[in-house]
């Protein structure tokens, strides 16, 4: 009897310092296979991931949607029809508008569609607080943020552009956008303008009566201090323009 008890607590010690079996690894889902999108709903999809990037760099939150699926051309069974956007039918991304793609065909071309869409827009606008006069150069207090969602007036503005004034007058609660605005010319008709000659690495300065206005980068005509004939040369800075000089280099 003492020779079984002995045997079984050897057994039973043994049981407990033997290591637990090592759970089975996990075995890991395989990876799911994109399932390809039917012709006309990978159109749809391209033609949202188009506009949103590029929608990216401006201000404000954008969302698009399809108007108006297009129609298909039928395919042979087990050709592919690819698209590759092309352009968006203007600047303005809010309201509607459509977006052009090439269509391809196992590789090759089949065609041009386009895409009907509309965005919504939600931000702020730049709201007149009290009536401006025509030529004045817009400051930030004289202007409230407005919160927007829908299709904003056409150019509509979020902050203010330098170098611009109104073109004409504007009243109260007007919502200000860039055709409102004109570029301030750097030089008017009548005055003296710092005129430099170009000619190779020659570089010479004189005086000139501009006979016409213009911001910078606009061509204006001067004319020269002696001769009295008239140039074109390109505004440069308030009251200064440069001319490159035929004979130079």
């Amino acid at each position: 009897m003492t020779g079984v008890r002995i045997l079984w607590v050897l057994l039973a010690g043994a049981a407990l310092c033997a290591a637990p079996p090592q759970a089975a690894p996990a075995v890991e889902p395989a990876a799911e296979e994109r399932v390809a999108l039917p012709p006309l709903e990978q159109l749809q999809v391209d033609a949202v991931s188009y506009v949103e990037a590029q929608a990216a760099a401006l201000s404000g939150k954008f969302v698009f949607h399809v108007v108006k699926p297009p129609v298909l051309q039928r395919i042979p069974p087990g050709a592919k029809l690819t698209f590759e956007p092309l352009h968006v039918s203007r600047k303005e991304l809010g309201g509607m508008f459509f977006v052009t793609f090439r269509q391809k065909l196992d590789g090759r071309p089949l065609g041009l569609i386009r895409v009907d869409m509309e965005g919504t827009w939600t931000g702020r606008l730049l709201r007149v607080k009290a009536p401006l006069a025509r030529k004045a150069i817009p400051e930030a207090d004289q202007f409230e943020p407005m919160d927007f969602e829908g299709n904003p007036p056409a150019g509509a503005l979020t902050e203010l552009p330098a170098g611009y004034r109104l073109r004409a007058a504007v009243s109260t609660g007007h919502i200000l956008a860039m055709q409102d605005l004109e570029v301030i010319p750097v030089i008017s008709p009548g005055e003296q303008v710092r005129l430099e000659v170009v000619s190779g690495p020659l570089v010479i300065a004189v005086e000139a009566l501009a006979r016409s206005g213009g911001a910078v980068g606009d061509k204006v005509r001067l004319e020269m201090p002696t001769s009295h004939r008239n140039v074109q040369a390109v505004a440069t800075g308030p009251g200064e323009a440069r001319v490159q000089w035929a004979g130079g280099n």
